[in-house]
């Protein structure tokens, strides 16, 4: 039977974590600065045959998705972030169903402990944890948490590369227990001149029990900035393992605001 805490933890990595990326994904090393305060928003995040569970299927909308980060020093920001508002239609058995809801308060903190500027390389150490807010969807109803590893390097002029690992505490489907998760991600990126970029994004996802266990995808994008605070990013992606559509597509609008 199809739950609807199946797509959580899908539309957490989808409109949580991402919002704040050079892909769509992966985290990168970069901080504000010391004394720097800013705030990123994904206007629009629509998300199409997400985790979906053949034959049912659900459609995903997010806006107003929201990350302030304030630098602490130069490589140390405390952050924190919500969905202001989600929307998911999903099919069971041919009956379409609507939830909408706020998603979880995420607080972290990013210390990019290791950086080379001659080698064009960083390391950094992101600590998170979520807060519910009790929304009937949208989130869990449980504190969660994790840890992130992210990587970043230069290859050359305009070609950039990261990579991340993650480690989640995150509920069970039936809100027993919690379960430990492990996700890898990481992109190569191109500059096309000062309005386009592609890249190439894949992430790999395992668990311990139930509806997390191992799944990945394999995809591309590009990004259109239309000016130095606006973006749009479009992504289509290959999904490896069972129970999942075999195609997923994610469109997103972001927004700087200073």
């Amino acid at each position: 039977m199809f739950k609807l805490d199946h797509i959580r933890l899908g539309l957490f990595l989808l409109f949580v974590l991402p919002l704040y990326l050079e892909a769509q994904v992966t985290e990168t090393t970069d901080t504000s600065g010391a004394g720097r305060v800013d705030v990123k928003m994904n206007v629009l995040s629509i998300g199409l045959n997400q985790a979906a569970a053949t034959p049912n299927e659900y459609q995903a909308l997010a806006a107003g998705t929201t990350l302030l980060s304030a630098g602490l020093t130069d490589n140390l920001d405390f952050q924190l972030g919500t969905e202001l508002f989600l929307r998911s239609t999903f099919s069971v058995a041919g009956i379409d169903h609507t939830e909408t809801g706020m998603g979880n308060v995420l607080a972290r903190t990013k210390w990019t402990f290791w950086k080379d500027d001659i080698l064009g390389q960083a390391l950094s150490i992101i600590p998170y944890v979520t807060f519910p807010t009790h929304s009937q969807f949208g989130g869990s109803k449980n504190l969660q948490g994790g840890l992130i590893l992210p990587y970043s390097m230069k290859v050359g002029a305009g070609v950039s590369a990261a990579a991340m690992l993650e480690w989640d505490q995150l509920r069970n489907v039936t809100n027993t227990a919690y379960v430990s998760r492990i996700y890898t991600s990481g992109y190569l990126r191109w500059d096309l001149g000062k309005v386009f970029a592609a890249y190439t994004e894949a992430t790999l996802s395992d668990a311990t029990q139930g509806a997390y266990r191992f799944t990945g995808t394999l995809g591309a994008g590009a990004t259109l900035s239309i000016s130095n605070n606006l973006q749009w990013d479009f992504e289509e992606s290959k999904v490896i393992g069972n129970g999942r559509s075999a195609w997923t597509e994610v469109l997103r609008f972001k927004w700087k605001m200073f």
